[in-house]
């Protein structure tokens, strides 16, 4: 009996010092995290409510997303990831049989698949005008009424030469008939010019976005085996040109810390 007595008095130092360890090791690990929420009694907050990791979980979810987006995740990484040849050949190769199909995709269907019908109509718009107005100002530019009254007095002489007309039509008369015809002409453009051009603007651009893209290439002499290598380049440029403001623009170490901060 002293003997079973003595082995437990050497096993209750060990024993109780252990069940003492454990249980405030899982209390101040569950103290860690738990409780979410302060509790209060009145106005009075208990200690340690919330647990350390909820009550700074706005600086964890700070920190986490900074060493995500900064460290784990970098504009390189993406760039790797995006120009790793596998991942490459899939979206060239998806991209240019899309281009290339000239049954299933205009250029309507292809742009409205990727943004609202009222971004689309107002895009459309804005370009019809850009368009028009690079016409005028390139018209503009040439000083179409002088060069219609310098080419209309070439003709008119070249008309009467060898003729009775040509004794009477002077070049001072021959200029008088002219000249009011090339400033009337350019008063016309400047004036009318935009709702001349408009019309037809609009008529192209309404034929061309309804028609296929692979037509579309085909018509500006673009051969479908060609469309991947080009396809490649420009996705290959794009990403190289475009990584850091990707990364940028997807917000990682933001992303990372709206979702700590939701969970």
């Amino acid at each position: 009996m002293e003997n079973i007595m003595d082995i437990l008095y050497l096993l209750a130092g060990p024993l109780i010092g252990s069940i003492i360890g454990y249980s405030t090791n899982y209390l101040a690990v569950k103290m860690l995290f738990r409780p979410l929420r302060p509790i209060k009694i009145g106005t009075f907050r208990l200690p340690f409510t919330p647990g350390i990791i909820p009550k700074r979980k706005d600086q964890l979810a700070r920190a986490l997303g900074s060493a995500v987006g900064n460290n784990l995740l970098t504009s390189d990484d993406i760039e790797k990831i995006l120009l790793d040849e596998t991942l490459k050949d899939l979206i060239v190769s998806r991209l240019a049989a899309f281009l290339c199909a000239e049954e299933e995709h205009t250029l309507k269907t292809m742009l409205t698949e990727y943004c609202t019908e009222e971004s689309y109509l107002r895009g459309k718009a804005h370009l019809e005008k850009v368009i028009g107005d690079k016409i005028i100002t390139g018209i503009a530019q040439l000083d179409l009424g002088e060069i219609i009254a310098t080419e209309s007095k070439r003709v008119i002489k070249q008309k009467i030469e060898g003729t009775m007309l040509a004794f009477i039509a002077n070049e001072k008369m021959i200029d008088s008939l002219t000249a009011p015809l090339g400033a009337m002409l350019e008063t016309y453009i400047k004036e009318n010019g935009k709702d001349v051009i408009r019309p037809i603007i609009k008529l192209e651009i309404a034929k061309l976005e309804n028609q296929p893209i692979g037509k579309i290439l085909t018509d500006i002499g673009m051969e479908k085996n060609l469309v991947p290598n080009l396809v490649d380049k420009i996705y290959t440029q794009f990403v190289g040109t475009k990584a850091t403001e990707f990364i940028k623009a997807l917000d990682i170490a933001g992303v990372v810390e709206q979702k700590i901060n939701a969970m």
